[in-house]
């Protein structure tokens, strides 16, 4: 039998064609974006004075930072969507340095990373849409980075990202020096750091697939809120402190780095002539996560995720432990997520289960994990990235069993209790729900009017109730009508 295949060369064998080249008349160049209406933002934090205990869960001003986007400029500019980048400085003084006394500091770091800082991302276009919408935006960040970086790739850009950079791999933001072990702290204490971290967006960000026609359209602003807590994990050590101090935080330097380019009026016209009625089309991921409690019960509990869309390619979850941050509590915030003594979880959606046999996660942490690997994107060895290491997945949270010979036939060994300030809990889990997994099809599970549901039973009644972050993972297309400069988003 012959097979139905065509003879051909290889690419490297053909010798009588050149790539494409760019139009001569083509030009790139680079775009700082100033915000267009504050320079900073500052809030300040009392540490505690208790022996033993962690820095509160402190608020920090939810301002909106605005910054318009160069709009109009020449009909033939392209904004290069890779290269979108946001920056900016976190300053950290002391305007009070308390009294220590014989008491002493631990260790303090910026908790995930630079991305913290910011609790969502939105996009309005020339009519006032809102064309992107990404809630949770620190916590979006986090989930990627440590399903889509191994450790030495996390390790290589600590630096721009705000990671902790060790020898010992850690899943922490940088440490803060002048709060940190055998530090006295001082009035005249001033510690600087910047962030340069790639926008994750779909409109104007590393998440689109194509290039924006900004020329053609009259107005695109990108708002970045500030988180309303400061992300920042710390305590206090052995003994007691006589009065705590004041810490104050600032950002500043907030900009945005975007690459132009220019490909000239007779590009365009060759351009224009692929065009439908004058409509562009653009594909991208975008984000949207809801959030729901789970109460600290045992049994079989079905949690509603607020998550509409027609394509839904993933879902993640993650779970933040309530209560007074401890040794056995969730001490770095909504960024540790830790399994609350679960043995059987799995999505719904219009009735269906993903997947179709629940995973127990306290006996089989390892096919749970899997099945998070294949919702980011990853479908075989080769594709494996991942900066979550088995001690920090498979975290319980209070009133679970640690590792311990009696537990081998109701869970595995891995499992462990605590929380460290340097590692955070990074029990997530995700569920790949396209009918086709592939980049560049439109396979997501249309969810427009099937609800989404977070079926689980917990084995036995942890000692605090949670809240459930579910993230949905969605294509959305991007229509540009580039005579009127219009542009609408279909989810």
């Amino acid at each position: 039998m012959s097979l139905p295949s065509s003879v051909g060369l290889p690419q490297e064998m053909m010798l009588g064609n050149l790539d494409y080249s760019i139009p001569p008349d083509a030009k790139s160049f680079s775009v700082k974006v100033q915000p267009s209406n504050l320079s900073q933002v500052q809030g300040s934090f009392t540490t505690p004075i208790t022996a033993g205990t962690f820095f509160p869960e402190s608020a920090f001003p939810s301002q909106n930072i605005i910054f318009d986007l160069p709009c109009g400029a020449s009909p033939s500019m392209f904004l290069d969507n890779r290269f979108t980048t946001l920056n900016f400085q976190m300053n950290i003084t002391c305007t009070n340095a308390g009294t220590q006394s014989t008491g002493t500091l631990t260790n303090a770091y910026l908790r995930g990373g630079a991305y913290s800082w910011f609790d969502r991302m939105y996009i309005t276009s020339q009519n006032g849409q809102i064309i992107e919408d990404i809630g949770e935006w620190g916590l979006v960040n986090d989930t990627l980075v440590a399903l889509q970086m191994n450790n030495s790739v996390r390790d290589g850009v600590a630096n721009q990202y705000g990671f902790l950079s060790s020898t010992a791999i850690d899943s922490q933001g940088h440490q803060i020096s002048n709060l940190s072990t055998g530090k006295t702290i001082a009035t005249t204490d001033n510690e600087t750091h910047s962030y340069s971290i790639p926008l994750a967006s779909g409109v104007v960000g590393v998440l689109a697939d194509k290039f924006l026609n900004i020329g053609r359209t009259s107005k695109l602003q990108v708002v970045l809120q500030t988180a309303n807590i400061i992300p920042i994990t710390g305590g206090i050590g052995a003994n007691a402190w006589t009065a705590g101090a004041t810490i104050q935080v600032t950002l500043s330097n907030f900009s945005l780095s975007c690459e132009y380019v220019d490909i000239g009026v007779n590009a365009l016209s060759m351009l224009d002539n692929t065009l439908v009625d004058g409509k562009s089309y653009i594909h991208g991921t975008t984000y949207r996560t809801s959030s729901v409690s789970l109460p600290a019960v045992a049994g079989s509990q079905s949690l509603l995720a607020g998550i509409r869309a027609s394509s839904v390619k993933s879902l993640f979850a993650r779970f933040y432990e309530g209560g007074t941050a401890s040794v056995n509590n969730s001490v770095n915030g909504k960024y540790d997520s830790k399994c609350p003594i679960i043995n059987s979880i799995n999505f719904s959606v219009g009735g269906i289960k993903y997947p179709q046999q629940p995973v127990n996660p306290l006996l089989a942490p390892s096919q749970a994990f899997r099945e998070t690997q294949m919702a980011i994107g990853s479908f075989n060895n080769a594709q494996f990235q991942s900066a979550i290491t088995p001690t920090n997945y498979c975290r319980l949270s209070a009133g679970g069993t640690g590792q311990s010979a009696g537990t081998g036939a109701t869970q595995e060994y891995t499992w462990n209790l605590g929380t460290a300030v340097d590692k955070q809990a990074q029990f997530i889990f995700g569920e790949n729900v396209e009918v086709c997994a592939r980049r560049g099809l439109l396979s997501g599970l249309n969810a427009t009017s099937a609800p989404i549901f977070l079926e689980l039973n917990v084995a036995s009644a942890p000692t605090n109730s949670h809240i459930c972050y579910v993230t949905g993972m969605l294509d959305h297309v991007i229509i540009h009508d580039v005579r009127s400069g219009d542009i609408q988003v279909r989810i």
